[in-house]
């Protein structure tokens, strides 16, 4: 149970909060253009006293949903896939069907995860700045008191040609450090999610060209 309650706010931390006016509108409708998206994958890091805590989250529209928690405290990833009405867990080297009342949790969740998020502060445009060489139109709340106490400020970036958000950092004012949280979002027909359980069919081409041969 601990282990999918870790996985469950995996995704509730991972989806950022916002609030309105143009430049916030705009942040709205990227993230509601990604959660329409076929298929896009979030990767996201937190800084924490003991280090990195490194969550990728998958979905695969409608109804498929991958979860893995890197954490600099456990000495195994956490990892969770859900379809439908049905979730698997791997928690110690093995896939395992979780009971319906677990899998619930998992599928909870991921419908959570498919409602684009509501603005919680305003948003000033950055207008198209330069990012890792790439062109990106940049978005920056004002800077707020972290739950730690530090300040913060977060910005956003939205790819300019398809209107996605691609990456989504909240740094501290004064520290150089990482991040205290970055989110890199990717879309794409390479992200697909199937039962861990399941056994791919074999390959009937081998199996004719030995009975070609022998003819």
């Amino acid at each position: 149970m601990r282990l999918v309650v870790l996985a469950a706010a995996a995704l509730a931390t991972s989806v950022p909060a916002f609030a309105d006016d143009k430049c916030k509108g705009e942040v709205e409708a990227a993230f509601v253009k990604q959660r329409q998206a076929p298929a896009f994958r979030t990767v996201a890091t937190t800084d924490t006293p003991n280090g990195a805590l490194v969550r990728t989250i998958e979905f695969v529209g409608p109804d498929r949903l991958y979860s893995k928690i890197v954490s600099p405290t456990e000495e195994a990833a956490v990892e969770t896939i859900g379809i439908g009405k049905h979730a698997w867990a791997n928690t110690e080297g093995g896939w395992e069907e979780q009971p319906p009342h677990m899998a619930q949790m998992v599928t909870t969740e991921r419908e959570a995860y498919k409602v684009p998020p509501k603005a919680a502060t305003d948003f000033a445009c950055l207008g198209t700045i330069k990012v890792n060489g790439k062109d990106v139109l940049g978005y920056a709340a004002p800077a707020a008191k972290n739950t730690d106490g530090r300040e913060v400020v977060t910005t956003i970036y939205v790819d300019p040609v398809t209107g996605l958000p691609v990456t989504y950092i909240t740094a501290a004012t004064k520290y150089e450090g990482p991040p205290v949280f970055k989110a890199e979002y990717s879309y794409g027909s390479d992200i697909v999610i199937a039962s861990p359980l399941e056994v791919p069919p074999a390959d009937p081409a081998p199996a004719a060209a030995a009975e070609s041969e022998k003819k």
